[in-house]
Formats: structure tokens, C-alpha cells, sequence
């Protein structure tokens, strides 16, 4: 049997995608979600085979959820729904298992359904590395958020509001003017996700935004310590580091 969840902010679409899938003996339609945080937020209570989502949806779009999905469950097959035929044809028909425009016809659901069966015996490991590299471009361009995480609640935070990422006991912190929140992806994963966005990582336990340096104190050996908006502490320029913080200061 082939557990999958279904996200669309569209009821009526999701009602309508809920009854195809039902129609088919080997698929069980674990949950519907309208929202796709409270999807995010019980992501751990379920094991889906596959996740079937929306693009287009209010607050979060279907690619971060897409990563955060991957990110959990990697195992996880994802199917793309969306009325918008550019993003399948353009971008994902050969990286997402399958792409599915609406309106949705059984015997479209039926070919999607062959390769998620299919996909259940084949090694996921080579696939995801490729899907995550290909994709990654596209959730630069879609993601205006950091996604992070009080206790079971996911919070949504704009580049601009973060003062710095730090690597602490095995979690990376995003630290704001007001909290620290916890994020489930690591320091290397942001500093290439965050490199168009004014984000430098001055040291492998830090990557701070450009944007909230208000101070830098040269050191030695091309060492430095910044000091950032609001901040008593001072954040450390490793000596490779320093190498390119001078040359993007232009000193």
C-alpha cells in the first residue's frame, strides 16, 4: 500500500485530488492539509510515501516545503500539483518524480501513481543528492524565509531580521535582535542558501549578515571581531576568513 498526504491551500482542489487518489486499490490517503505549516508541524507524526503539493500556497510555497519535507524524510517521494505549467516544464520534469497539472484526470493520476510504486524499490540516496542540487536554484529564487522551529512551532523569519547563524552543541542557532530559534538544516546549508542575501561566513562556527556589522576591530594574522546591531559580544573572523572580508571591504 502507497501512503501519501495531500497540501493544497484550495480545498475544493485538495476534496477533489483526496477522491481520485481513493479510486486507486494501493494508495491510502494518509491526511489532507489546507495549511501547509500545520502539515510541516505534524510532518513527524506520519511516514508518507509520498507527498503530493501545492506550489502556490499563502505564507510558505510548495518548494520550502518541498525541502523541509526531504529534509526529515529524504525516503519521501514528492509529486508537484499546480495549475502553472511553467514550473513543471521549464524546471522540475526531470528532478521531481512526476509533475501534474490541474485539472487532474484519473488517467494522469494513473502514470503518477506506476511511478511512485516504481520509486518505492529503487535506492533514493543518488536521487535526492541530484533533486536537492537541481532544486536549490529554485528555492533560492522562491524562499524569502529562514523556517525555524520554538519547541513545535515553526516560525518564519526574513533574512533581514537575523543578526547571525551559529553552530552550537550540534544545533545551528538563528539568533535575532529579540530570540534565538533553533533551524534543523546546517551551517553549511545556509551559508549557501543565504549567500544572496547579505550572509558571510566569517568562521565555521559563524555566519553572519553583512547588513548588522556596525564595528570591525582588526586582530592579527588577518583576524578580526565584529560587533553586530544590539550585540555585546563580539563575533570572531577566522584567518581565512579575514582574507575575504578584506577583500569585500576592498581594504
Amino acid at each position: 500500500m502507497i501512503k501519501v498526504i495531500l497540501v493544497d491551500d484550495e480545498k475544493i482542489a485538495l476534496e477533489e485530488l483526496e477522491y481520485a487518489l481513493e479510486q486507486f486499490d494501493n494508495i491510502e490517503v494518509l491526511k489532507t492539509f489546507s495549511d501547509p505549516l500545520e502539515f510541516l508541524k505534524e510532518l513527524p507524526n506520519h511516514n508518507p510515501d509520498a507527498v503530493f503539493l501545492d506550489i502556490e500556497m499563502p505564507e510558505v510555497n510548495g518548494f520550502v516545503v518541498c525541502e523541509e519535507v526531504l529534509a526529515q524524510r529524504p525516503d519521501t517521494v514528492i509529486i508537484f500539483v499546480t495549475a502553472y505549467d511553467e514550473y513543471a516544464i521549464k524546471a522540475f520534469e526531470a528532478n521531481a518524480l512526476d509533475y501534474v497539472l490541474k485539472p487532474v484526470t484519473q488517467k494522469r493520476l494513473e502514470q503518477t501513481v506506476d511511478k511512485i510504486a516504481g520509486r518505492k524499490h529503487e535506492n533514493r540516496e543518488n536521487m535526492l543528492a541530484s533533486d536537492l542540487s537541481q532544486f536549490d536554484r529554485y528555492l533560492k529564487m522562491n524562499m524569502n524565509k529562514i523556517l525555524v522551529w520554538e519547541n513545535e512551532e515553526i516560525i518564519l523569519l526574513k533574512p533581514s531580521a537575523v543578526l547571525y547563524l551559529k553552530a552550537h552543541d550540534g544545533n545551528v542557532v538563528v539568533v535575532t535582535e529579540q530570540k534565538e530559534y533553533k533551524t534543523r538544516n546546517t551551517l553549511n546549508y545556509w551559508e549557501q542558501r543565504l549567500a544572496d542575501s547579505g550572509f558571510f561566513r566569517c568562521h565555521k562556527a559563524f555566519l553572519i549578515n553583512m547588513d548588522k556589522v556596525e564595528k570591525i576591530t582588526p586582530m592579527f594574522n588577518n583576524t578580526f571581531l565584529l560587533r553586530l546591531t544590539n550585540r555585546r559580544e563580539d563575533i570572531p573572523v577566522s584567518r581565512n576568513a579575514g582574507k575575504k572580508l578584506k577583500k569585500i571591504l576592498g581594504i
